[in-house]
């Protein structure tokens, strides 16, 4: 089953992502998400977070920006943030320039109109992922920056990581967190999420790759990804 998902590649099922969102919603409102994903990741989320905040300068939209927190550090450098998610509203977003109750599918703003779109460990959340970074490309001006986990493109190191997300993560993130079960559904995400190698083809470029690039940050140049977006496979 998790074979056939992620030769697809392709966006979250509508009742898949419902649930995600419903846990991403409750591990907010207690506070637990950043403790619990710092655990699970061995704390190389915060390191890759802070060097994709050290980039994009100007006007940049947060895609999946969550309660807001990696918006305002942003903002603290003095770049305008757009924080854009589907729980904004009900996550009470404050601090930031700009919220936006929305999602990466469907951006309601002219062409053009930021300069740097980026996607933190919510692109894998996408219903649409081709969509969505058609989407975050036509928006921005600059640049679209990507950092999540990934699949590896050898079998033994995908075996490995799925291993990994299904037993060994939650079990820390319970430790760090007190919250159990939401972790959980991890791994059905994982399973829908490309390799690195989509982002090659769509004249992208890795600014890092850890562990066979399970964790990684691709930056995209700006633009329509016409014809190279119109497929919903990715490998």
């Amino acid at each position: 089953m998790f074979c056939a998902r992620y030769e697809r590649g392709s966006g979250l099922p509508l009742d898949l992502w419902a649930r995600v969102e419903g846990v991403l919603g409750l591990l907010f409102l207690s506070g637990a998400y950043r403790s619990g994903n710092t655990a699970m990741s061995l704390g190389f989320d915060s390191f890759l977070r802070e060097r994709v905040l050290a980039l994009p300068r100007g006007l940049v939209l947060d895609v999946g920006c969550g309660d807001g927190y990696y918006a305002r550090l942003l903002e603290a450098r003095g770049v305008e943030v757009v924080c854009l998610d589907p729980l904004a509203e009900r996550l009470g977003v404050k601090g930031v320039s700009h919220v936006i109750a929305s999602v990466a599918e469907y951006l309601p703003f002219r062409s053009g109109s930021v300069d740097y779109a980026l996607a933190m460990f919510s692109f894998r959340d996408f219903l649409d992922k081709a969509r969505g970074l058609n989407e975050m490309r036509r928006v921005s001006r600059r640049a679209v920056i990507i950092l999540d986990i990934f699949n590896p493109s050898s079998l033994p190191a995908r075996l490995l990581l799925w291993l990994y997300v299904a037993v060994v993560a939650p079990l820390l993130a319970f430790i760090a967190s007190g919250t159990p079960n939401p972790w959980k559904l991890l791994l059905p995400t994982l399973a829908y999420m490309p390799t690195v190698n989509l982002f090659k083809r769509l004249r992208g470029r890795l600014l890092y790759c850890i562990a066979r690039c399970a964790l990684a940050v691709a930056v995209l140049p700006a633009g329509n990804l016409a014809a190279n977006a119109s497929s919903s496979r990715y490998v």
